[in-house]
Order: C-alpha cells, then structure tokens, then sequence
C-alpha cells in the first residue's frame, strides 16, 4: 500500500501541530504555577505566637547542668536540670512587626555556645502546626532541631 506523498506531509503538519499546541498548554500551566505570590505560602495569621523553647537534654551525666541568658527579656540566668524545658522568646504576631531577633549565651561543663534566635515566617512555617521550635543541649553544642543545625561547644 503506496500512501499519497502530499497526504503523508499534511498527517505530518498536523502531529507537529498538536504537539506544539500541548506544549503551548504546559508552559502556559508552568507559568501560572510561577505567578503564585511567594509571601502567600508563609503566611502568617495574626496572633499567631511563636515559641522557641531550649531543653536540657544532657541526661546520663554527673553533672549535666547548664546556664543560659537571652538579650531579649529579664535577662536573667537561667539554670537547668535536665529534662527542663524553658521558653526563651515568646513572639506575637501582630499584623505589623513580623520579626524578632535575640540572641543567648549558654554554658555548662562542656563550655560556652552562643547563638542567635531569628523568628520570622520562615521559622513559623519550619514550627507548623503547633508554632513551637526547640533548642537542645547536648554533649557535642547546641542543635536546632528544625534545621539540623548545630552549634557547638567552645572551651573558656
């Protein structure tokens, strides 16, 4: 069976035109997906509190005691046993200020660790659903556990 030479060539048209009409259709759909507005995927209700708690999780040890200050606050020194729990920054959101930033120095028998506490829609959204983001002390620093971040013991 010989098929027509000008037949064979429309047929062809015709596939390449359908294929560039759905590719036409996928990039428009890409498209639409990168108009979405960043800040709509972090956002944060008003009176949303955020709490950033540092736990005492030096357990086993003969003394596994720490001590720890924050710049925002009483800023009084803090000790802990462990298995205590403390709230370091308590952050609402008001509508209006949408971040906080102190910064706390800890130490016990290991040495000193300081590190700073940013809390911004970045963070809320690493904290969902309970809005509540944690510090541990260990035996190898400090670890932030939404990030997987340590920071680690310096020596006095």
């Amino acid at each position: 069976m010989r098929m027509n030479p000008k037949t064979l060539v429309t047929n062809l048209l015709i596939l390449l035109l359908v294929q560039i009409a759905n590719l036409s259709l996928v990039v428009n759909s890409l498209e639409r997906y990168h108009k979405k507005d960043y800040r709509s995927e972090f956002t944060v209700r008003p009176n949303t509190v955020v709490r950033i708690v540092i736990s005492n999780d030096l357990y086993g040890l003969k003394n596994g005691n720490a001590g720890f200050v924050c710049a925002k606050g009483n800023k009084v020194w803090m000790k802990s046993k462990p298995g205590d729990r403390y709230v370091v920054v308590q952050f609402k959101y008001d509508g209006k200020s949408r971040h906080t930033f102190t910064h706390c120095h800890l130490r016990s028998n290991f040495g000193f660790v300081n590190f700073p506490i940013s809390i911004h829609p970045d963070t809320s959204a690493q904290c969902y659903p309970n809005y509540v983001c944690g510090y541990s002390v260990r035996k190898d620093g400090v670890f932030y556990k939404p990030e997987n971040r340590l920071y680690r013991w310096k020596r006095q």
